[in-house]
């Protein structure tokens, strides 16, 4: 199949998060299967200076008509990979910016206008070379599906299959109704069944409601935005248009995070040779300035201080897993209160806390060697990626039952004594308190003590977290989309 994908983000490029590493890793994946990939995003500053942008030419003009004018600019070409073209979208007015999104901890005021231009460049991008699926991440190329669908029906634009992914329903590209007019679209559909959400314009909407598939990032996030509070208010429109949605885990990029290769450990190890990861453990500690960790108790969190990854919840845990015999290694910035309720608990307890602000991938990727223990408490989590790198490397996640987390973990099953970890992937809790956070990390210490650590460890190295199976399922799930969109011809 010819796969055009649309995107804000794509790593190793541009990314201000995890959408980047996803939307890469998909496309790598489809293009492993023998499909051609193109993947379309804004020729960002940064992207053009990345030292992974490949040699770009340029491909055609673009003009894109305006209530106030008219924007031009020019498509620039290159290669990513193997089957993989790149297309970027270039108007300076819009994109030669320092910020991806914004700078200084605002945003842009005009991003719902720059990502309206390149929805409708890319709609007239698939009416020209008519690939068989077009596949729009989240909001920022949503409109491009409503554009085909309506603008251009009788021009090619029915010729496509169209799938809207949604990797985080708490963006949604809501903006004042005056700018309809920008979205080119035809008279009439700002309202309920349309574009319209709340009194807003919602460019989501406009894929959401003409998309031929909307894929959400795992299966239990596909339930979970069908009520609220995950649905955002637009839980009708996907309760709805059930029938199309269906949730499809991710991947993570297996190469980059490999315990028997990554240049950033002290030791490597894998699920045949495991012994280097306890080599790991001990260089953590000392690397971080803590004593010795009592087994089954090195716990670590990393990422952004903030309320979604539950960092609140862990600031107010820290004394309770302390008292349980916890070790915690945190790495992570952001939410300035969060920062310094983590801060004092440090202060507190300087032998058992270590924190490190702000993010160094290569300390994030020995932590996770280190760990016995990923501490996931996310109030909300469409997929994540936190919980199947610490599988990659050999530790136990301990997550919130929510999303993604809990169809990537197999959570231990009660028996008469203990649990049975013979096929467990880590450890699920509810409701998200500080009292359940620390009793689910106490069950790792637990393990430990009875000398199964060492066994799940090893099962959690061998355990295929790759793109590999979510590409067959959305291989199956473009085929069928264009096999309907056929046969509606």
């Amino acid at each position: 199949m010819r796969i055009h994908f649309a995107t804000a983000e794509l790593a190793p490029l541009v990314q201000a998060g995890g959408l980047g590493d996803a939307v890469t890793g998909l496309a790598l994946a489809l293009a492993a299967r023998g499909h051609t990939l193109t993947c379309v995003l804004p020729a960002y500053r940064r992207a053009l200076a990345s030292p992974a942008c490949p040699t770009l030419a340029p491909a055609g003009e673009v003009r894109i008509t305006l209530p106030d004018g008219e924007l031009a600019g020019r498509w620039l070409e290159g290669t990513l990979s193997p089957g993989v073209r790149l297309r970027l979208l270039d108007l300076p007015r819009l994109y030669d910016r320092p910020g991806l999104y914004g700078e200084q901890g605002r945003d842009y005021a005009d991003n719902p206008l720059r990502y309206i231009a390149l929805a409708r460049a890319v709609a007239a991008l698939c009416r020209a070379e008519r690939p068989d699926a077009l596949v729009v991440h989240d909001w920022h190329a949503a409109l491009a599906v409503a554009t085909l669908r309506t603008v251009f029906t009788h021009d090619g634009g029915r010729e496509t299959a169209t799938v809207q992914v949604v990797h985080n329903n708490a963006y949604q590209g809501r903006c004042a109704p005056e700018l309809y007019a920008a979205t080119g679209l035809p008279s009439g559909l700002y309202h309920p069944d349309g574009v319209e959400a709340w009194g807003s314009l919602c460019l989501l909407k406009a894929g959401i409601m003409f998309a031929d598939r909307i894929v959400a990032v795992s299966p239990g996030y596909a339930r979970e935005i069908q009520r609220a509070p995950a649905g955002e208010g637009l839980e009708g429109a996907y309760t709805f248009l059930a029938h199309r949605l269906s949730g499809i885990a991710n991947g993570i990029d297996t190469a980059r995070f490999d315990p028997s290769t990554d240049p950033a450990l002290p030791a490597r190890y894998s699920a045949e040779k495991p012994a280097g990861k306890a080599r790991c453990r001990a260089a953590l500690l000392a690397e971080l300035g803590l004593p010795p960790a009592r087994p089954g108790r090195l716990c670590v969190m990393i990422g952004r201080f903030a309320q979604q990854k539950g960092w609140d919840v862990l600031a107010a845990a820290i004394d309770d897993l302390v008292e349980g015999g916890a070790t915690l290694a945190l790495l992570g910035a952001g939410d300035a209160g969060i920062a310094t309720r983590i801060r004092a608990a440090a202060a507190r307890h300087p032998q058992r806390v270590a924190l490190r602000a702000g993010f160094d991938d290569a300390l994030a990727r020995r932590m996770y060697a280190g760990a016995d223990a990923v501490l996931i408490p996310s109030r909300f989590e469409p997929c994540g990626l936190v919980q199947m790198i610490a599988q990659r490397y050999g530790a136990v996640p301990v997550a919130h039952r929510v999303g993604g987390l809990s169809d990537t973990i197999a959570e231990p099953r009660a028996r008469v004594r203990g649990l049975d970890w013979s096929r467990a992937s880590g450890v699920l809790f509810d409701p998200l308190s500080p009292d359940t956070l620390a009793s689910a990390a106490a069950k790792v210490g637990a393990l430990a003590d009875a000398g199964d650590l060492p066994a799940v460890q090893q099962r959690l190295l061998g355990l295929d977290v790759s793109w590999s199976a979510p590409a067959l399922r959305w291989e199956k799930l473009l085929r069928a989309a264009v096999r309907d969109v056929r046969a509606r011809a």
